[in-house]
This record gives structure tokens, C-alpha cells and sequence, in this order.
């Protein structure tokens, strides 16, 4: 191949990437700091629409709060809201919201 050619054929390569390589979720907000025995708030942004998933993850393991369960986005954007336990250990918890093709958010929450 000659040099001059390789500039060209890169650029029909990154041309040739495929739509999902824009889908993503991105954070728009989330409750934090927080105590315990309080309502928390997740919402994101989703592109393209896909159903997602939350795990709140907590020194005991996942939470099983009412309201944490799979959901698709309306308007491209998708919400939790969930009750903090009482008993929750004061912390830094992480969060993952996954959305198939639309990719995955790690984030976090601070419980005092």
C-alpha cells in the first residue's frame, strides 16, 4: 500500500464504525449525600431506547429495595427511586445502571 493511501483508508475505516459506537448512559443525577431511611434518586439519559437494569450494591450486598427493577427509558431518560434502609452502613455505595447495546453506567452514592 502506498503511504499516501493510508490517511484514506483510515478514514473510510472510522467511517465504517457502526451507529452503537454513539449509544451510551450517561448520569444526569443521583441523591447524594443521603441517610438512611431516605428516598434515593437515579435518573439517566439512554441512547438508543433500550431497557435497563439497576443494582445498588450495599456492605451486605445488593439492595432489594421496592423500585429497583428493570425499566425502559421514556423520553431517553430512565428513573429509580428506592427507600435507603435504616440499618444502611454509612458509605460509599457503588451503582451500575445497564441498558444492553445502550452500554453501562458505574456511579456511586455516599449514605451518612
Amino acid at each position: 500500500m502506498k503511504p499516501r493511501l493510508v490517511p484514506i483508508v483510515a478514514l473510510l475505516a472510522a467511517l465504517a464504525i457502526p451507529a452503537t459506537a454513539a449509544a451510551r448512559v450517561r448520569l444526569i443525577s443521583v441523591t447524594s449525600p443521603i441517610g438512611a431511611g431516605s428516598y434515593a434518586r437515579l435518573t439517566a439519559s439512554v441512547s438508543p431506547s433500550r431497557t435497563c437494569s439497576i443494582t445498588v450494591e450495599y456492605k451486605s450486598g445488593p439492595s432489594h429495595a421496592a423500585g429497583l427493577y428493570p425499566k425502559p427509558p421514556v423520553g431517553g431518560r430512565v428513573s429509580w427511586t428506592w427507600k435507603v434502609g435504616t440499618r444502611t452502613t454509612p458509605g460509599r455505595w457503588p451503582i451500575v445502571v445497564s441498558c444492553g447495546s445502550a452500554g453501562t453506567l458505574h456511579t456511586s452514592f455516599v449514605v451518612r
